[in-house]
């Protein structure tokens, strides 16, 4: 069946206004539905990524277990997977409200786990399908917001964004952790499932209608429970049986261990690398591999109507697509290296654990929130591409700061509370404005018909840059010292700033490859 592009029904305009044609009830405005979703992509997050290693040290599980709690975030990074039967089937709406109530009720079933014999290998199988929910969420959310609101709608919110999503892991980590504390998990993960509830709820009464689907979301089930699906999937189980009995042998082994140790002891830091920043990685090969390929497969998917490789192509199909991923891969590089070495300098700075709390942990997120309001509120008003040059300053410039400050003091200089803290608080601030550029520049990357995938990729790639920067800082440092590393830091801005004057997209979204130049 030939493809045919959503139709948009109610799109709010910039200051959060909807009025959808077809007749439906507007739904509420943009600053409060923006705030509530983002807050509910934030809340499962935290309660697999956070909560799960509390309630598991209750139980008594054993470090080793804990630690292999942080496998729980696989489905985020792998969430590029399946992004795109999001934009095929359903709407953005439905499939936001519909795995809401589908996590209300797994956070209830979480809770219903502490009253069984086996409560960690219940609790683990729980979180592993609510890590699975909340990754597809994550991408229902992106998606209905490129599709509820215009582009300057988009910029608008971007810091209402931020800030909502924190504020959900700050509900979770502080106040409804207490809870769980004071008067036992089983009441207060009822709890945490009840305000899941609610906010579905008032999702399913409040969000506007922003489209029409393509297909039936019932549809997607049929397409699962082809016979060609399901033998793939039998093949991949195969193919994970002989893995596992692979890594089960000696034998067999012995020669990738020999090749493993080797790699390591040339490049320490490869040792830190986890699955997850592995997934990364192979995503950015997959997709320059792809790129390669992309005029033939372009090819064989017109021929197959395959929505799901098109979105792969067209995303790879896009104008100066090469320079579009070298930038989003390393935007935040010296920010990432900067971010890794932040408490360890400060330690040495004179800053006790609850000072820098006090100034990073509150007073600096602060400034990162105003930051991206600010920038996101200017953005909309004036462009990217009049702000892109002065917030990525801000951002990369204020590096220096901590250069000057590691240098200061080898010459003997101090520095009181408030001289660090006014630092950490600028430097957050800075990051808050490049958050606001860079979130927009992502939005702008998305092609119409492909949002909520192209959304899911870009965000997958977002995290290669951290983690080489995040593996190799603690080498770094030591070998550099603070003062000549966070300089390093800024030259480590660079390359992704030389990128800037050929970058497409600055004044608009991307069209249809089809309308658009050769890609890069």
């Amino acid at each position: 069946m030939p493809e045919t592009a959503p139709v948009t029904v109610a799109v709010a305009d910039s200051e959060g206004r909807s009025a959808p044609s077809d007749g439906k009830r507007p739904g509420a405005p943009a600053s409060f539905w923006v705030a509530s979703t983002y807050f509910a992509e934030g809340y499962p997050y935290m309660v697999v990524n956070g909560l799960a290693d509390m309630l598991f040290s209750h139980y008594k599980a054993s470090l080793q277990t804990i630690g292999l709690t942080a496998l729980l975030h696989l489905p985020w990074n792998l969430k590029f997977l399946w992004g795109p039967f999001l934009d095929s089937y359903g709407t953005k709406r439905q499939w936001l409200v519909g795995v809401e109530a589908l996590l209300s009720v797994l956070l209830l079933a979480l809770a219903l786990t502490t009253t069984l014999p086996s409560v960690l290998l219940a609790a683990s199988l729980v979180l592993l399908v609510v890590a699975v929910a909340s990754a597809t969420h994550d991408i229902a959310v992106d998606g209905y917001y490129l599709e509820a609101l215009d582009a300057k709608g988009q910029s608008r919110y971007v810091g209402y964004r931020a800030a909502a999503y924190r504020l959900a892991m700050l509900a979770i980590s502080g106040p409804l952790t207490w809870v769980c504390g004071s008067v036992g998990w089983l009441p207060g993960l009822v709890l945490i499932a009840a305000l899941m509830a609610a906010i579905t709820a008032w999702h399913a009464f409040a969000l506007p209608h922003a489209e029409v689907a393509r297909r039936p979301i019932l549809a997607l089930g049929k397409l699962l429970l082809r016979g060609r699906v399901l033998a793939l999937g039998a093949s991949l189980a195969a193919a994970l049986a002989g893995v596992r009995a692979l890594l089960g042998s000696e034998t067999a082994m012995a020669p990738l261990t020999a090749l493993t140790a080797a790699a390591v002891e040339a490049a320490p830091w490869l040792a830190k690398l986890g699955v997850a920043d592995w997934v990364g990685l192979s995503l950015l090969l997959a997709l320059l591999l792809l790129l390669g390929l992309a005029p033939m497969l372009r090819r064989r998917l017109a021929a197959s109507q395959s929505d799901y490789g098109r979105a792969f192509v067209d995303f790879l199909g896009q104008d100066r697509v090469g320079r579009v991923l070298a930038f989003v891969v390393l935007f935040r590089t010296g920010e990432s290296f900067l971010m890794k070495m932040k408490f360890p300098f400060f330690k040495q700075a004179g800053l006790d654990v609850a000072e820098y709390g006090l100034a990073n942990g509150t007073i600096g997120i602060l400034a990162s929130f105003a930051g991206t309001m600010v920038g996101g509120w200017l953005i909309s008003r004036d462009g990217l591409r009049r702000w892109l040059w002065p917030f990525v300053l801000s951002q990369n410039v204020l590096n220096l700061l901590f250069a000057g400050v590691a240098f200061g003091q080898d010459g003997g200089m101090t520095f009181g509370f408030a001289s660090l803290t006014a630092i950490i608080a600028a430097e957050h601030f800075g990051a808050g404005l490049g958050t606001a550029v860079f979130m927009v520049y992502l939005m702008r990357c998305c092609l119409p018909t492909h949002k909520a995938a192209h959304m899911a990729i870009l965000t997958a790639l977002m995290s290669v840059s951290f983690t080489f920067a995040g593996a190799s800082s603690g080498y770094l440092a030591s070998a550099m010292g603070f003062g000549w590393y966070f300089a390093f830091t800024f030259v480590a801005t660079v390359p992704a700033m030389l990128l800037i004057p050929g970058l497409p997209h600055l004044d608009a979204a991307p069209v249809h490859p089809k309308d658009a130049p050769a890609a890069a």
